[in-house]
C-alpha cells in the first residue's frame, strides 16, 4: 500500500493563506474486486472496484485510524464505437459485469496505508439487489441510451436500475445517497435497503427532469439541521436549449420531514466556452449554510480540479421553472463562492475528484476520484491492426462493424486497462492549520 506525504503552502489568493500538508493513498482493494468471466487476462483476478463517486465520513478511533463510507457509481462501464440504429446515431456503453450491484465501502486509513474493510449491497424496498443498468425509456430516469455485451448482444434494462454517484449520513445513522439517472435522492438503512425515494415531480422539483442525461445529481450533504442538500453536475438542458449556455447549476435543500425542497444557484466558473463542460464533483456541509464544493472540467483548454468554499445565506430561492437556465431571473442572488484549494496546485493530475468530506475538527477534508474501475475499451481487428477505436462504427441494422467506411468482419470489442495513474482509486487527506469556517 503505497502512501506519499507533501508539505506545501496554500497561496493567498485563496480564501486565506494557510499552511497545508497532504497526504495521498492508492486505496486497496482488499478481498473486494469485481468478479469478471471475460477472455481478458489482465482481469484474471478481477476488476479494480471503484468506490470513488462520493465520500462520507464515518469515525476515528483512538489510535488515529479513519474510517470513510466510499459509493460507487453504476458499474464498470465503457464507451461503444458510434452505434447506429436505423440510420440514426445513438448512443451507448458496453456493461461487462452487468449484474454488478451498486454498493457502499468501509474504506480505512491506518499507518499501514488505505484499504476496503467491508461493504454494504444496495437494496430496493423489498430487498432485492438493485442494478446499475438504464432504465427503461419513457420512465423517469430514462437516458435514451443503449446497454450492451461485449459481443453487442444487448442487456436488459432495470426499472430500478442507479447511477449513485453521492453519500451521506444522517443523526440517525442513516445513510442519504443521490443518483445521475433519476435524478433521484434517496433515504437508506444501515443494512443497504432503500427506505424512501425522491425523483422530479415525486417529492423534487419538476425543471430536475432537465437534467443533461447522466448529469443529474453528483454529490449531496446532511447539514446540522438534519437537510438534506444535493447538487446537480451540470447546468439543466431545458427543452435542449440552455446546457451550453446556462452559467449556473442547482443545489437543492429537501427537508426530510416536512418533503419541501428549496432550490438556489449555484455559479459555475466563467473560463467554459460551453457551460456544459462544467461538472460538478461533490458537495459536503461546513455548517451554518456553508459548504464545500468540488468543480471541474476543461476551462480555456485547460483542465482543472477546485475545491469552493460556498454560502447560501442570503441566496435568492429559485423557482421551479427555467428562469434561472434563460438568464431571467431578476435581482438574482446566487451563492457566494470562493476558492479554497486548487487540486492541481497540489499535483493532482487525475480527471475526476468526484468525493468530498469534511472530519469534525473542520481542520481536515478528504478528497477521493473516481478510477471508472480502471476500464476502457479497445477494439481487437486483425484485419486492420493499426485502426484507433474512433474508425470504428456499429451498424444494428445489419449487425455489422465498419471500419471508416468497410466491412470490420475480424472486429471484437474488449476491455483493458485504462492509464496507469487513472486506474487506481486515490484518497488524498489535507490536512489545514486553521479550521475551515
Amino acid at each position: 500500500m503505497k502512501k506519499i506525504i507533501i508539505l506545501s503552502m496554500i497561496i493567498s489568493s485563496l480564501v486565506y493563506a494557510n499552511e497545508v500538508k497532504v497526504e495521498k493513498y492508492i486505496v486497496n482493494p482488499g478481498d473486494y474486486k469485481i468478479v469478471y468471466s471475460g477472455e481478458e487476462r489482465e482481469f484474471l483476478t478481477g476488476i479494480t472496484p471503484g468506490y470513488g463517486s462520493g465520500l462520507a465520513f464515518k469515525d476515528i478511533s483512538n489510535n488515529g485510524s479513519l474510517e470513510f463510507y466510499g459509493i460507487s457509481d453504476r458499474g464498470p462501464n465503457t464507451d461503444l464505437p458510434k452505434y447506429i440504429k436505423k440510420g440514426k446515431e445513438l448512443k451507448g456503453k458496453f456493461f461487462p459485469t452487468p449484474k454488478f450491484n451498486p454498493s457502499i465501502a468501509l474504506i480505512k486509513i491506518d499507518r499501514n496505508g488505505a484499504i476496503i474493510k467491508d461493504k454494504i449491497d444496495l437494496k430496493t424496498q423489498y430487498g432485492d439487489k438493485i442494478s446499475g443498468r438504464i432504465i427503461p425509456e419513457n420512465l423517469v430516469g430514462a437516458i435514451n441510451e443503449v446497454g450492451f455485451n461485449l459481443d453487442m448482444s444487448k442487456i436488459n434494462n432495470d426499472i430500478y436500475g442507479l447511477d449513485t454517484e453521492g453519500i451521506a449520513i444522517d443523526k440517525e445513522g442513516n445513510f442519504w445517497i443521490c443518483d445521475e439517472y433519476g435524478p433521484f435522492i434517496m433515504k437508506v438503512d444501515r443494512s443497504g435497503k432503500i427506505l424512501e425515494k425522491y425523483s422530479p415531480k415525486e417529492g423534487l422539483p419538476n425543471i430536475l427532469k432537465y437534467r443533461v442525461p447522466n448529469r443529474g445529481f453528483e454529490g449531496i450533504t446532511v447539514d446540522e439541521n438534519g437537510d438534506v442538500f444535493a447538487i446537480i453536475q451540470s447546468p439543466l438542458d431545458v427543452e435542449n436549449e440552455t446546457k451550453k449556455t446556462a452559467k449556473y447549476t442547482r443545489i437543492v435543500k429537501f427537508n426530510p420531514n416536512t418533503k419541501e425542497s428549496t432550490m438556489y444557484a449555484y455559479p459555475v466558473d466563467n473560463g467554459y466556452k460551453d457551460f456544459s463542460k462544467a461538472k460538478i464533483g461533490d458537495i459536503t456541509s461546513i455548517g451554518e449554510g456553508k459548504f464545500l464544493v468540488i468543480e471541474q472540467g476543461k476551462q480555456n483548454d485547460k483542465m482543472e480540479n477546485r475545491i469552493y468554499m460556498i454560502d447560501i445565506n442570503g441566496a435568492s430561492k429559485i423557482e421551479d421553472n427555467g428562469d434561472l437556465e434563460y438568464g431571467k431571473v431578476k435581482d438574482l442572488k446566487p451563492v457566494e463562492k470562493k476558492l479554497l484549494i486548487d487540486l492541481r496546485e497540489y499535483g493532482w493530475d487525475l480527471e475526476k475528484a468526484e468525493g468530498i468530506t469534511l472530519l469534525p475538527d473542520k481542520k481536515t477534508v478528504a478528497i477521493v476520484n473516481d478510477n471508472d474501475f480502471g476500464i476502457e475499451t479497445r477494439i481487437e481487428d486483425s484485419e486492420y491492426s493499426n485502426s484507433n477505436f474512433e474508425d470504428y462504427t456499429y451498424n444494428e441494422d445489419k449487425r455489422e462493424f465498419y471500419y471508416k467506411d468497410k466491412v470490420a468482419k475480424k472486429t471484437k470489442a474488449r476491455i483493458t486497462q485504462n492509464s496507469e495513474k487513472e486506474r487506481d482509486s486515490q484518497l488524498w487527506i489535507f490536512k489545514f492549520k486553521d479550521k475551515i469556517e
